[in-house]
């Protein structure tokens, strides 16, 4: 079953890319993600976040640049089946959501109109990390603390503060449910994504991983970074990557 489960997972990824940025992404971008599947040697950052004074964040700081937008928490299939009778077109993604659910994870999706824009998934259960991050690193579950990742924002609808608006959201929700905080990992040369991240509320990172994995050999070892704020990480980051972003 985890075999067929990652067959479909790399299928559906790979017709993802075909459907909405053409065959020239598959070659520039799904061959990448396939040979992702079955061979990762990288190393990452693991980051965390402490849920405060969330209640005083103000949506119009976060909203998106685009009108008709909403968004829906989707926890199983069969949320997946009434959106879709009520017109929601989760597109070549669907496979893909109705896995990552299926597998424990929970999925803030937004739209516009009916079309589906973005997804970030997050689990406050060890079944649901592992759809979420292969990283075996800790989480504190007992205590409040949950997992994000598993980000994607179909390109047309790229730098229109999809994900900003999709973390406000998230963090209303998960404070509202007593959540104290969250980890996820970032790679450490993904210097968009760090960059991104410097924005409030103030993060933690913890921690640096390595981890190979070819076919089904698996490598793992993390080491305590003090912990540093993201920010003074960013600093660190080559004055070319942060002009370009």
């Amino acid at each position: 079953m985890y075999v067929l489960k990652n067959i479909r997972k790399t299928f559906t990824g790979l017709w993802a890319v075909v459907r909405y940025e053409g065959i020239w992404s598959l070659i520039t971008r799904g061959l990448p993600y396939l040979l992702h599947r079955f061979f990762i040697s990288d190393d990452y950052y693991v980051i965390t976040v402490k849920f405060k004074d969330i209640d005083k964040e103000v949506e119009a700081d976060y909203l998106p640049k685009i009108e008709n937008h909403s968004y829906r928490i989707i926890t199983n299939n069969e949320e997946v089946d009434q959106m879709i009778a009520d017109g929601y077109d989760m597109g070549a993604y669907e496979l893909n959501l109705r896995v990552s659910v299926d597998g424990g994870a929970i999925a803030f999706c937004h739209f516009v109109g009916k079309e589906f824009a973005h997804f970030t998934f997050f689990a406050d259960n060890p079944r649901g990390k592992v759809i979420i991050d292969l990283l075996p690193f800790h989480v504190d579950f007992e205590h409040g603390q949950m997992i994000s990742g598993k980000s994607l924002t179909v390109p047309k609808y790229r730098n229109l503060r999809l994900r900003n608006y999709n973390g406000y959201v998230m963090r209303q929700y998960l404070w509202s449910k007593g959540f104290t905080g969250a980890v996820y990992s970032v790679r450490v040369n993904n210097y968009p994504a760090l960059i991104s991240h410097a924005k409030p509320p103030e993060k933690w990172v913890i921690s640096r991983c390595r981890y190979i994995k070819i076919l089904w050999y698996k490598y793992f070892k993390e080491r305590s970074m003090g912990p540093i704020t993201i920010n003074e990480l960013v600093d660190r980051i080559p004055e070319k990557y942060k002009k370009k972003r």
